[in-house]
């Protein structure tokens, strides 16, 4: 595209999403970024950082099953969540979260009913993700639904979305998580909530709507980078119109529908591929999809973007190409690029290089402390993440939330992540709990360097460098030597402290 058509797209972007007027959030440089979020040395640990990158925390015991298993058993149990029996939290899930399995007819009876245009269903939705993160034995898979959730990004609250959104988590990111991308990409093309989010529902022959087009190519597939032009963004369109969502209130309502009448069936050519039209005419929209999976720019594009999420912010050129010609050698199988990427040295080499984003930073948290939460304490934990800047589904551009570090790393986003951390550690929640006294007894600790020792191994499973375990145990102990015995009340009284200054430290926010 010209500079000129770059330009007018990106200020037409920002109108549509209603930040024309916003400052655009500075990103740190490398080394600002470090002296926010000092590193430190680098840990050798393979199954330690395998778990670190490919969940949302290690909750305690589980690095001493992943240990006896090894990092490739563990790694393949993960890439096939349907051998994980976790029939008790779906079960759970189904009882707190009954909106999950409505259509979206029903969907709607229920925003109709509490007269909240789908606030209720979306809240419950979150609810729901939250638990599924923190409670699910399947953590790739969840890590993998989030991933495809903010790659084919919808923002939550954009009218109809609120409640289509349900329906969307369900039957494309969970459907598909760990397929291939072009059932993912199909299924995202069809899903009511994203022909919504990105007004395809209107794109009709006679008044063609190109918002779809362009985000299909530029965020969903090949990049803005691969060379398409205006023109195949308007052919793009075009293959798309009739795509829509059904309101006719048949029983079908809010489901997917291919409007002919509304098709425009002349013929059309996308990035060089001639698409003939005519009858059936929903097959145009389906050649494009598949005209975008398999080109070379789409392979490269997906595997930058899942190296960046599960390696580096820069990932190594050579494994973005090793990772891209497994997607193109397997038809763009996730599971085999996965394995890739997951079994590569550059994978093993890059522990400590990720900052967490919000989200992990504070599921983590919750995990490794192996805190209890009831129904009513998820909406507290959700409220306490608007602070934080990232709320499941609710980033308004379609691009999805940054996954680099230096999106993130800054005083005021720093300090909110401290005083939640101290916010949990002393129970300040009212339905929220964390054992701190349960934590303490586990431990086994007698002195203050016993103590420091544990709760480094149980929040970020390694040893910690010399002059920040002094510090450590100088906290806790308040100047008595480390290896001098403290009775367990001293220990239970300094637990809090101790357990919010190490959530808050860089060893935490790596991973």
């Amino acid at each position: 595209m010209s500079s000129e058509a770059s330009t007018r797209e990106l200020t037409r972007r920002k109108l549509l999403t209603g930040l024309a007027d916003r400052p655009r959030p500075r990103l740190l440089p490398a080394k600002e970024m470090s002296s926010l979020v000092a590193p430190f040395s680098r840990s050798d640990d393979r199954v330690a950082h395998l778990l670190h990158r490919t969940t949302y925390g290690v909750r305690p015991g589980e690095l001493e099953r992943a240990r006896r298993m090894g990092a490739e058993a563990w790694l393949d149990e993960q890439l096939h969540p349907e051998r994980i029996d976790d029939s008790a939290l779906e079960a759970k899930a189904r009882e707190l979260f009954p909106t999950l399995a409505m259509s979206p007819g029903e969907l709607f009876d229920i925003a109709e009913e509490q007269e909240d245009g789908g606030y209720s269903v979306a809240m419950e939705l979150k609810r729901a993700t939250l638990y599924r993160a923190m409670f699910s034995k399947r953590q790739l898979y969840e890590t993998m639904v989030e991933f495809w959730s903010n790659h084919f990004s919808l923002y939550h609250f954009k009218d109809d979305v609120a409640t289509l959104k349900t329906v969307d988590d369900r039957e494309v990111a969970r459907r598909y998580a760990l397929g291939t991308f072009r059932e993912i990409l199909l299924a995202s093309a069809r899903s009511p909530a994203m022909l919504y989010y990105l007004d395809n529902y209107a794109n009709v022959a006679d008044g063609p709507n190109e918002n779809y087009a362009r985000e299909l190519m530029e965020l969903h597939t090949i990049g803005v980078d691969a060379g398409y032009s205006q023109q195949d963004v308007a052919e793009v369109a075009r293959c798309f119109t009739g795509w829509t969502i059904d309101y006719r209130e048949e029983g079908t309502d809010g489901r997917f529908l291919f409007d002919a009448d509304s098709h425009d069936s002349g013929p059309k050519r996308v990035l060089g591929v001639a698409i003939a039209g005519g009858d059936p005419g929903m097959l145009d929209g389906r050649r494009v999809l598949e005209t975008l999976a398999r080109h070379s720019s789409c392979a490269r594009f997906i595997a930058a973007k899942l190296c960046r999420r599960f390696v580096a912010d820069v990932p190594p050129a050579a494994l973005v190409d090793r990772v891209a010609a497994t997607f193109t050698a397997t038809g763009g199988d996730i599971r085999a690029v996965l394995r890739t990427l997951l079994t590569s040295d550059e994978f093993y080499a890059s522990s400590e290089q990720k900052l967490k984003r919000p989200y992990e930073f504070f599921v983590s948290a919750l995990r490794a402390l192996g805190a209890t939460v009831t129904p009513d304490g998820l909406d507290e934990l959700i409220y306490s993440l608007y602070p934080l800047a990232q709320v499941p589904f609710e980033w308004e551009p379609p691009n999805g939330y940054p996954d680099v570090g230096a999106a993130w790393a800054n005083t005021n986003g720093l300090l909110n992540r401290w005083n939640l951390a101290s916010a949990l550690v002393l129970n300040w929640f009212e339905n929220v709990q964390v054992p701190v006294r349960a934590i303490v007894a586990r431990s086994g600790a007698r002195t203050s360097g016993g103590f420091v020792d544990a709760m480094a191994a149980l929040l970020f499973q390694r040893g910690l460098d010399e002059a920040d375990r002094a510090r450590f145990v100088d906290y806790v102990g308040q100047g008595r030597p480390g290896n001098a015995r403290i009775p367990a009340w001293y220990l239970n009284q300094q637990a809090p402290g101790l357990l919010a200054l190490m959530l808050g430290s860089p060893y935490f926010q790596w991973r």
